[in-house]
């Protein structure tokens, strides 16, 4: 041996570490609290309205600009032609073309507005009811 000491290693963990008692880990944080969440139908519905409104506004956009991706073969040549069909259809005419994808998106952000707009409809629903239960439970 060379006169230095040999250490173990497990020796990163720091120094006088010499595997007693593991060193004190990071604290673990609490679990959150559950608490009552507030909902406000109207809110909810008003949520809805913006989601809708982007997503007509994102299907306006892809259909005014989706004639301007498309492009003609540069050349007459074999490879500009297949090259420029390759392109139009990977950007508009494929079934998995980025405007098929966009489409798809719309809808689910439409379909995400839907859900919403129910959600609230059920909020609402419940709280005229809970309301009308206190209110025959305090009539007793």
């Amino acid at each position: 041996m060379s006169g230095q000491s040999a250490q173990a290693p497990w020796s990163f963990l720091g120094p006088n570490n010499d595997g007693g008692a593991a060193p004190p880990g990071p604290e673990v944080p609490a679990l959150p609290v559950i608490k009552d969440i507030t909902v406000s139908p109207d809110k909810i519905v008003a949520v809805a309205d913006v989601i809708e409104e982007q997503a007509r506004a994102l299907e306006r956009k892809i259909t005014e600009h989706i004639g301007a991706l498309s492009v003609p073969p540069p050349a007459d040549d074999i490879v500009s032609q297949e090259s420029a069909d390759v392109w139009n259809t990977v950007i508009s005419g494929g079934e998995d073309s980025y405007r098929n994808r966009v489409l798809a998106y719309v809808r689910g952000l439409q379909n995400l507005a839907d859900q919403l707009r129910a959600a609230g409809r059920r909020y609402a629903s419940d709280d005229e009811d809970n309301a009308a239960a206190i209110r025959d439970a305090g009539g007793r």
